[in-house]
C-alpha cells in the first residue's frame, strides 16, 4: 500500500515546515494529486490520520484536490483531458500524445498557527 508512504513524506515535509515557521498547530494541509497516479484518496486520508497522531498535525484536514490527466498532441497541438486509457488526440485521432498534466503529487499549502 504506497498510500501509507505517501502520507508519512507529506507528514514529514508538513511538520518540517511547520517546525521552520515555529508553528505550534497544522491546521490544514492542502495536496494536490494527478489522477493517473493512482493514489486511493480513503486509503491516504486513512493512513494520514493514523500516522499524524500524537504530532501538531494531529487535528489536520487533509484536502486532496484532483488534477485531470492532460495530454497534448504533438500533431496538432491541441490540449485535451485524456479519459479512461484512451490516448487519443480528440481532435485529430493522432497517437502522437505527451502527458501535460495528471502524473504530479505535491503539497500546494500548508496552514499553521
Amino acid at each position: 500500500m504506497h498510500e501509507g508512504s505517501i502520507a508519512q513524506n507529506l507528514l514529514t515535509i508538513a511538520l518540517e515546515k511547520a517546525k521552520e515557521y515555529k508553528a505550534n498547530t497544522i491546521t490544514l494541509i492542502r495536496v494536490k494529486i494527478g489522477e493517473f497516479t493512482g493514489v486511493n484518496q480513503a486509503a491516504l486520508e486513512f493512513a494520514f490520520n493514523n500516522f499524524s497522531q500524537g504530532t501538531i498535525a494531529e487535528e489536520a484536514s487533509l484536502k486532496i484536490i484532483l488534477s485531470p490527466l492532460l495530454g497534448k498532441c504533438r500533431e496538432c497541438n491541441k490540449i485535451f483531458e485524456i479519459k479512461k486509457d484512451h490516448f487519443i488526440c480528440s481532435k485529430c485521432q493522432s497517437l502522437e500524445i505527451d502527458i501535460i498534466s495528471g502524473e504530479d503529487l505535491y503539497i500546494e499549502d500548508i496552514e499553521i498557527e
